[in-house]
């Protein structure tokens, strides 16, 4: 009888199995990133089965080509993977594919294909990178960083829905964006009170599914911040953390970064090139002296890359270099870092990096962490709007577009800060030609210009 019961136990298990998934499992949070010079990453993310862990898609696969009724091209290079979510209901599968050989500046459409319990994705499309060096048009990115999911109580404290107010905003502006540069802190899933009403899993999903249709249809370019560390921001808390929510796996697993073509490491330290532009991503957390958030190799690696990769550049080709970190050096003192004891403006990010970006005449150093956005002066010189050859990066700080922490309060204005709000707001760089480069400050409520200022390269 025991046995009988086991076996209609199982049996109904595996029928009601095979009905959820066929209905229910589909790609989601699909997101786009560079690949090489001539190639784009699609990654997306689908649960399994209930009660089960096996990969619903082994073989993932993306059709693309230049017409919706010709996707005749197939990707290469797919990538599975998986990390323990702590949820026995539902467990996450992330996969990414490879687009390679694209022609330049030319709109492809793709679609992921269905598999045993996942179905087909719609057809979706983006615009390919146009060849490197190529100046004949503009290049318009979106910069900012510290966006991520609030609780009821966030709602409260800071206002509600910043994050969907912030998605409000990007969606306006998204047709005339190539790219996006998100400096870190990427959805908030670890914040203390969030969690609350959200567990780190359903935070990170909410936040990268209300985000598909900018990052589904745009490259999503990220880098580690301080909330991409562990599963929760409460250092005191990190021991109940289980081994795979510490050490960024979790973003390591959500997120593909073009490491493999740049000789970088995971999804912290890249770079790739867009026309006329040359982009480096770093890890302002892990991988150099006294770094905030310790080491995945060693305090040397990223360093050393940084140097070759910047020694690489060919200014002629890529004449704007443009490096995002999470962390600023240079700016105002927030209370929280007082209140806190915590690092003030990354002593040790200024000690190993600062010197580099200088010699290698760096144009712009992007950056969040503090929840406001604030413009350096020109070389320490009082308040202007032009920046006419600056003696080192321009730096802007942008950690204000929408989190659960809400903005900043000032505990002391730093004598080089030439503006500063804690408006939220997101920033627009506009590269209009190898000398000169527009960067606007938008307010998110109506779109409003708060500060903009203008870069100019005698190069």
């Amino acid at each position: 009888m025991n046995k009988f019961l086991a076996f209609l136990l199982f049996a109904l298990v595996t029928i009601t199995d095979g009905i959820i998934c066929v209905s229910n499992l589909v790609p989601d949070q699909i997101r786009l990133a560079f690949a090489g010079d001539n190639g784009v990453s699609v990654g997306w993310h689908t649960y399994a089965c209930p009660f089960s862990s096996k990969n619903p898609n082994p073989n993932p696969t993306v059709i693309y080509g230049l017409s919706p009724k010709a996707l005749y091209s197939t990707s290469i290079n797919a990538n599975s993977s998986a990390y323990d979510t702590r949820n026995i209901l539902k467990t996450s599968w992330f996969y990414s594919v490879e687009l390679p050989n694209l022609y330049p500046s030319t709109v492809y459409y793709y679609q992921i294909l269905s598999s045993s319990y996942v179905s087909t994705s719609a057809i979706l499309s983006f615009i390919s990178a146009p060849a490197v060096g190529d100046q004949s048009r503009t290049v318009n990115i979106a910069t900012y960083a510290d966006m991520g999911v609030d609780g009821l109580v966030e709602d409260i404290i800071t206002g509600k829905h910043l994050f969907e107010r912030a998605l409000g905003a990007l969606q306006k502006i998204l047709s005339s964006v190539d790219f996006f540069l998100h400096h870190g802190d990427i959805c908030y899933a670890d914040d203390l009170v969030s969690g609350v009403f959200k567990t780190y899993e359903e935070a990170f999903d909410y936040c990268q599914t209300m985000m598909t249709n900018i990052t589904s249809s745009r490259f999503y370019m990220t880098t580690v911040g301080n909330h991409e560390i562990n599963c929760t921001n409460a250092p005191i808390l990190n021991d109940l953390c289980s081994s795979d929510h510490k050490n960024q796996i979790p973003y390591s697993n959500r997120f593909h970064m073009p490491s493999k073509q740049s000789g970088g490491y995971l999804n912290s330290w890249y770079s790739f090139n867009y026309g006329f532009v040359h982009v480096i991503s770093l890890s302002c957390e892990s991988d150099f002296p006294n770094a905030p958030s310790g080491n995945l190799i060693d305090t040397i690696t990223q360093v050393n890359w940084l140097k070759n990769d910047l020694t690489a550049v060919n200014r002629v080709v890529t004449p704007w270099v443009i490096v995002q970190c999470h962390r600023p050096w240079k700016g105002s003192i927030p209370l929280d870092d007082i209140i806190e004891g915590g690092f003030i403006n990354c002593p040790s990010c200024q000690a190993a990096f600062e010197k580099i970006l200088v010699e290698y005449n760096v144009d712009i150093y992007l950056t969040g962490h503090v929840h406001w956005y604030e413009r350096i002066c020109l070389n320490g010189t009082i308040n202007t709007t032009n920046y006419v050859n600056p003696n080192g990066p321009v730096y802007l700080t942008n950690g204000v577009i929408g989190n659960p922490e809400g903005s900043s309060i000032l505990y002391q204005r730093s004598s080089d800060s030439c503006f500063l709000s804690t408006q939220p707001g997101f920033g627009i760089l506009t590269l209009l030609d190898p000398s000169h480069a527009i960067f606007t400050f938008y307010g998110n409520s109506n779109m409003a210009i708060l500060d903009q200022i203008h870069i100019i390269k005698n190069r």
